[in-house]
């Protein structure tokens, strides 16, 4: 007689192109998706892992809302953590079906705010919605079953399945609006591929498991799961630099709109022109943390590499961003800033590796 491994799997709706939410089109009908509609697809697949695995799904799904998620706000975010941490005792896992414009945000606002989960929280969604012709919301929200109940290595925390990439949750970044792969891993944070096999990177992983267990051991129960919820990016300004740009900006945002933090995509390695250093200098006096990443796609930010981000550095002027992504700096600001964490503790928790979000490097140059 056959013994199955049993696990519980809750696959939370979210809204986004995977349920149809885009604009209509003059080549194929409007259809949205229901949660029931994808449950059909996991009833399907779970015969198939049953036979060939061994391992017994009971799926449920639920409907947390349903929005495109170029609407998703903060709000949204914790009504997620709030779902997880309600159902974290009756699943095993957790699949989130999201759109794909603000997965990269939701990836990384989860990591942080899950710190020691001891489950798989596994985000996909799709570009071509259920329902269309070419639709690829089958093979992302199938893949993220095998990835959820991956039985030969240690899956655990957040992460996003999407195309043929498992990808960190601190280092998701959509490239494109039309391949079936738009996600990549930004700089770092590839946990592996999956198609007909899956092949995990092994240390890959492992460095991503440990993260979890940094501040306070794996939660076994919701009861010892560490989580810190909220997020304050309504005080975040985020601004591109360009030649020219005034220096009174910075200044104006603090005195008018309340800002509290800046994100700033400064020129080359985090080198901001110098005609902006009294704006750096106003920030510092007034205890307002000013992030520098630079505008290079793939580039590094820090302040080792030309003379204006050398200043920056000597004069402690700003927090370098590393080779963090956007996506990950600014929901870890936030959710520092939500905190209530002094200006001298987020200078230290910026530079600090949460869950794999920056590697901080001194280049000899």
């Amino acid at each position: 007689m056959t013994t199955y491994t049993q696990k519980r799997i809750l696959v939370i709706f979210t809204g986004g192109t995977v349920a149809g939410n885009v604009a209509k089109s003059n080549v194929s009908q409007n259809v949205k998706s229901d949660p029931n509609s994808f449950m059909s697809i996991l009833n399907n697949s779970v015969n198939i892992v049953k036979k060939n695995w061994n391992i017994e799904i009971n799926p449920s799904i639920t409907e947390l809302f349903n929005v495109d998620s170029s609407n998703i706000q903060p709000e949204n975010w914790t009504a997620l953590i709030k779902e997880i941490q309600k159902e974290y005792d009756n699943f095993d896992a957790f699949i989130i079906l999201h759109g794909t414009n603000t997965m990269g945000y939701t990836a990384a606002a989860l990591s942080f705010a899950l710190e020691n989960i001891n489950k798989p929280v596994i985000i996909t969604g799709a570009q071509v919605p259920l329902g269309y012709l070419g639709t690829d919301a089958i093979t992302n929200l199938v893949n993220s079953l095998r990835l959820a109940v991956w039985g030969y290595h240690e899956v655990k925390g957040v992460m996003s399945v999407f195309g043929s990439k498992i990808i960190s949750g601190t280092r998701v970044k959509k490239g494109t609006d039309f391949d079936y792969d738009p996600f990549k891993a930004f700089q770092t944070g590839s946990l592996g591929q999956i198609g007909r096999f899956m092949r995990i990177d092994k240390p890959a992983l492992k460095k991503h498991v440990s993260y979890l267990s940094k501040f306070k051991p794996l939660a076994i129960q919701s009861r010892v799961l560490s989580i810190k919820k909220e997020f304050n990016t309504k005080s975040i300004s985020s601004l591109t630099e360009f030649p020219g740009m005034q220096v009174e900006t910075f200044q104006s945002l603090v005195e008018n709109n309340n800002i509290e933090a800046f994100i700033f995509r400064s020129f080359g390695a985090g080198d901001p022109s110098s005609h902006l250093f009294s704006a750096f200098e106003y920030l510092k006096k007034k205890k307002i943390p000013i992030i520098v990443t630079t505008q290079a796609p793939s580039g590094i930010s820090s302040f080792q590499v030309n003379e204006t981000g050398q200043y920056l550095k000597k004069h402690d002027l700003a927090i370098p961003a590393h080779d963090m992504s956007i996506e990950s700096m600014t929901t870890k600001l936030g959710w520092l800033l939500a905190q209530k964490l002094n200006y001298e503790q987020i200078k230290i928790k910026m530079l600090e590796d949460l869950h794999g979000e920056i590697n901080v490097e001194n280049e000899l140059i």
